[in-house]
């Protein structure tokens, strides 16, 4: 057995901090006059054994031994344990109390409730039966040691799992998020363009013969339509690589001049915002709606700290209305308030524009004040 193999040193010295709570008996043993040389000695080979395997065995829990399922793995060194404390007893009788704690910790920051519960217990009732019989009068003391710390520390052992459960559970929730957000990206970016390949791919093939001329074309369209896939899929991984306002600014560059559309955006490195991740997810929404609805042939990106703003001289829509969100806007602009801003469309004199303002000002910016901000 590979005994230190993936060693977690952390979770070890996490769990041995509380070992130090031992000192008070051997300092007790050896300044008392009731034990000879050799039962002190006996006593602190016993106290360090215990606390060097305890040490080891949260480290090593998770892979050693190999192929065992947890909680055999916990009951092995729950039983080691054991068996260091009760070696003690010979010397110090009751005194041996002092160990439960750290064996019901083994349980209680490991397995589940119901499986550390009736463990703990029943150690507990066989110690009080022990102390009991031994030493009546040290009963009171020894069950606050056998059974109120214990339960206490199996307490707080089972709500650290069930709160490092809850954040794994949304860790993975949020991955799945992701993988669904990746899907409906590559959906949207590749859905039309193949259908359309295909189709023209077939016209392709009828005209062949007859039409060479039309042939030539539909598959001269069918080159362009692919360099235009690959580009908004290599955008698309951009952005995901860089999930930060610069990185939505290059993406957003390089899917509009691959479209055709002359894009007016600022620098990534001049550009400035204090809510970068609600005017990423803006940029992203807005250019890609600019790209796939207007026909448009410029885009204007202007963004002051509290700004976002998106226009293009494409076929535009009419009115604020949640009627005329199409493209994901009515999605943006549920993000957008959950954030507490606003999102603001106008059509005006040809151009068509998408403000996302986090101050409530509805000003549309302009090229002086976009530049002063970038400025300072």
């Amino acid at each position: 057995m590979r005994l230190f193999d993936s060693f977690q040193l952390r979770n070890a010295v996490f769990a041995s901090i509380w070992l130090v709570l031992l000192g008070p008996m051997l300092v007790q043993v050896y300044t008392g006059d009731v034990l000879g040389a050799g039962a002190k000695a006996w006593i602190t080979v016993c106290v360090f054994a215990f606390g060097l395997f305890y040490f080891w065995a949260f480290g090593s829990l998770n892979t050693c031994p190999h192929r065992w399922a947890l909680f055999p793995r916990v009951l092995l060194r729950w039983a080691v344990l054991l068996a260091i404390a009760l070696a003690s007893v010979p010397v110090i009788n009751t005194g041996a109390v002092v160990f439960a704690p750290y064996l019901a910790a083994m349980l209680g920051f490991t397995v589940t409730l119901k499986k550390a519960l009736p463990i703990v217990l029943a150690t507990g009732a066989a110690g009080a039966v022990a102390v009991w019989l031994s030493t009546p009068e040290d009963l009171g003391w020894a069950a606050f040691v056998l059974f109120f710390i214990p339960l206490l520390l199996v307490g707080v052992g089972v709500f650290s799992q069930y709160d490092e459960s809850r954040h794994q559970l949304l860790h993975e929730l949020e991955l799945a998020q992701q993988r669904e957000d990746i899907a409906a990206d590559v959906h949207d970016l590749l859905g039309h363009s193949l259908t359309v390949i295909n189709l023209k791919s077939e016209v392709a093939r009828r005209a062949a013969e007859n039409h060479p001329e039309q042939a030539k074309q539909e598959l001269k369209e069918i080159s362009d339509l692919s360099r235009l896939a690959l580009a908004e899929v290599r955008s698309t991984v951009t952005r995901m690589r860089t999930p930060t306002f610069a990185g939505e600014l290059q993406g957003a560059r390089r899917a509009l001049e691959t479209r055709g559309i002359t894009a007016h955006l600022p620098e990534p490195l001049t550009a400035q915002g204090n809510h970068d991740t609600v005017f990423s997810w803006g940029l992203r929404e807005l250019t890609t709606n600019v790209i796939r609805h207007s026909g448009a042939d410029n885009c204007w990106v202007r963004v002051t700290a509290d700004k976002l703003q998106v226009t293009d001289d494409g076929c535009g829509f009419n009115g604020d209305s949640a009627e005329h969100e199409v493209g994901g806007l009515a999605g943006l602009r549920d993000r957008v308030e959950a954030a507490g801003g606003q999102l603001i469309m106008r059509r005006e004199k040809g151009l068509s524009t998408v403000l996302i303002t986090m101050t409530g000002d509805s000003v549309l910016i302009d090229d002086d004040t976009a530049a002063e901000e970038a400025v300072q």
